[in-house]
């Protein structure tokens, strides 16, 4: 009676659910030490329950000794813990087969528990590298690999539908794919991965999507994607009903630049010093939209007296009237994007591309560019739709990687982003 309760305690306390394993009462347990780790073993015994052979059917079966299976279980309070297992083993005296019990516990062949493979299969969810893991429980790395291909089915994209809403981008994945990047493509609206393409160039997207049906390529009415030309020919050639629209963060990101840019180069062009040192200092002040600027006086050591964020900036172009010219061209396309008014958006690019005024070249190449895009800029402006979505998603693809120290097989590291996101789940 005390044998028995001191196994359904260990066998609770293991969450053992088999009653064919069964724990001596003396000696079931003991402490080792293997390298850094302390690992608690328990020796337990899994007895038979075959009364005929599984192999003929013969009730002519006898005991043929043991063997001894070494099962790693999840840790416990800083201890690693082993289930060292006595299987009774059997043999036909009819066909000569010999045979051994099996345990819900643990799959054949195998030397890791079911729930410790359950365990890594939840803790692949989180932004842990396998690396970690693999120590974590004293595991290799391809061991914690395998029970991620085990737990996790391989991903298949339905190529019968495609959402109205969809968003675009490229992102760096690993070093021995075709393409310098990789592709990535989402629902808006959901806001979750559709799949993951190795290749972002034309012709391999071109053939990718030519595999979905004619009837969800009709099916996508918009696609947000930045300023890459190939992107736009994709576009155009496999969806035919949906509208491109150029996302509104690189339209702010475009004229940024060219702002930021002909400020450096007016800055090193000047002779005076204190100007010199003042727009290399208040850059970001000069970037800011301009209504939004502090209007709070605050003591400025490079002025030596209190003054606002506006009053600098008041101050420099004030002193540098192409600076000054440059940043009513920013200003004003930022303005019209902040309303959301694309008449004045569109009037504003076509006055400045005419203007007589000193306006820089980087801030003449992006007015043209915004020129030559401006239907699918007009798209912006009508949907609202923006490409948040995809570069939210871009930067957990970039922790991943960051945390792994990247990966050198592309399908892993898409299975490992695609758990992540959720959009595959642990399989039955």
């Amino acid at each position: 009676m005390i044998s028995l309760s001191l196994s359904n305690l260990i066998k609770n306390f293991l969450n053992i659910q088999d009653d064919n394993i069964s724990f001596p009462e003396g000696e079931y347990c003991q402490v080792t030490q293997k390298g850094d780790y302390r690992i608690k073993v328990f020796k337990g015994f899994l007895k038979s329950n075959y009364y005929t052979c599984p192999h003929c059917n013969s009730k002519n079966i006898v005991k043929n000794g043991a063997r001894y299976r070494k099962i790693k279980y999840i840790p416990i309070q800083n201890y690693n813990v082993e289930l060292h297992l006595t299987v009774q083993r059997h043999i036909c005296k009819d066909c000569r087969k010999t045979f051994s019990p099996s345990t819900n516990i643990v799959s054949d062949n195998s030397n890791i528990s079911n729930n410790l493979k359950y365990t890594i299969a939840l803790e692949l969810k989180e932004n842990v590298s396998l690396t970690s893991i693999a120590k974590r429980y004293n595991l290799s790395v391809t061991s914690v690999q395998r029970i991620m291909n085990d737990c996790y089915s391989d991903f298949k994209v339905n190529k019968e539908h495609l959402p109205e809403a969809i968003c675009i981008d490229e992102f760096k994945s690993v070093k021995n794919i075709d393409g310098a990047m990789s592709f990535v493509f989402a629902d808006y609206h959901t806001k979750n991965i559709i799949d993951i393409v190795e290749d972002r160039r034309l012709h391999s997207l071109t053939e990718y999507f030519s595999r979905f049906s004619l009837e969800a390529r009709n099916n996508a009415k918009y696609v947000c994607m930045d300023m890459y030309t190939p992107y736009i020919s994709l576009v155009n050639s496999i969806f035919p009903n949906a509208k491109i629209v150029i996302d509104k963060f690189h339209i702010v990101n475009l004229v940024n630049r060219a702002f930021n840019q002909t400020r450096i180069s007016i800055m090193n062009s000047i002779q005076d010093d204190s100007l010199k040192r003042k727009l290399k200092l208040f850059w970001k002040s000069l970037l800011k939209y301009y209504p939004d600027l502090c209007q709070v006086n605050y003591y400025c050591p490079s002025f030596k007296r209190k003054l606002s964020s506006k009053d600098k900036v008041d101050y420099l172009l004030e002193k540098c009237p192409e600076l000054e010219t440059n940043f009513n061209v920013y200003q004003d396309i930022i303005q019209a994007i902040k309303h959301n008014n694309f008449k004045r958006f569109e009037e504003t690019v076509k006055k400045y591309l005419a203007s007589k005024e000193k306006i820089s070249k980087k801030m003449m190449i992006a007015l043209k560019t915004l020129k030559k895009y401006m239907k699918y800029i007009e798209n912006m402006f009508e949907s609202n739709i923006t490409n948040g979505v995809i570069e939210g998603l871009n930067n957990k693809i970039k922790s991943i990687k960051r945390t792994a120290f990247g990966y050198s097989n592309f399908s892993n590291f898409k299975k490992r982003v695609l758990i992540q996101a959720g959009i595959i789940s642990i399989s039955s």
